[in-house]
């Protein structure tokens, strides 16, 4: 019995050492996509709606700067354009003119399917993806996992109350990044049980 009871307290101390390198490893990254890299070859723009209207302005004025057409997905089935140009700040003839409103998703893996179908319609792969910093990651998993061909290019906003890498100096964005990193991980579970000969 003792014998048993040490083999549990080894493997689940090993399991939890395991989970915090994976965690520290998840916020790593998502830190450094705090700052984005300049946008290269970019042939459109898309927003993935959440809690912060940043990410909905940031990708209005970034597709506008570049002159390129702007997906946003995820919105609200009561949204129209007058209610985006609000929040954005702009004219609501510029939101008309060049910004589709995706409502058909309602999760991240939903967000990855209306993507990849308005970028074959509109013939156009390599796409900036405009989301939270700590949201990034997963939205990219979700993206390629729904267009392999495409080419997706991060243009993350820091939501998060401090960066992720100070996780551990606010209650909520340690709460946001540790919910969403177990997102993450269930997603790649769910692709690898669907998709069992890929690997993942």
């Amino acid at each position: 019995m003792r014998f048993v009871l040490r083999v549990f307290v080894i493997g689940l101390a090993a399991a939890l050492l395991l989970a915090g390198w994976d965690f520290s490893r998840f916020v790593a990254r998502a830190d450094r996509v705090v700052t984005p890299d300049p946008p290269i070859e970019a042939e459109a723009v898309a927003a993935l709606t959440g809690a912060a209207d940043a990410r909905i302005i940031s990708a209005i004025q970034l597709a506008d700067s570049l002159d390129i057409p702007l997906l946003i997905s995820g919105v609200n089935v009561d949204a129209t354009p007058a209610d985006i140009a609000r929040v954005a700040n702009v004219d609501v003839a510029k939101i008309d003119c060049c910004v589709t409103l995706g409502k058909a998703a309602a999760s991240t893996e939903g967000n990855g399917d209306e993507v990849a179908d308005w970028a074959r319609r509109n013939k156009v792969q390599h796409i900036i993806v405009v989301t939270s910093e700590y949201h990034m990651e997963r939205a990219l998993f979700e993206l390629h996992r729904a267009m392999p061909e495409g080419h997706f290019i991060p243009h993350a906003v820091m939501t998060t109350k401090v960066r992720p890498a100070d996780w551990y100096r606010d209650t909520s964005t340690a709460k946001t990044l540790i919910e969403e990193w177990i997102k993450y991980r269930l997603a790649g579970l769910r692709n690898a049980a669907l998709n069992p000969e890929s690997g993942a």
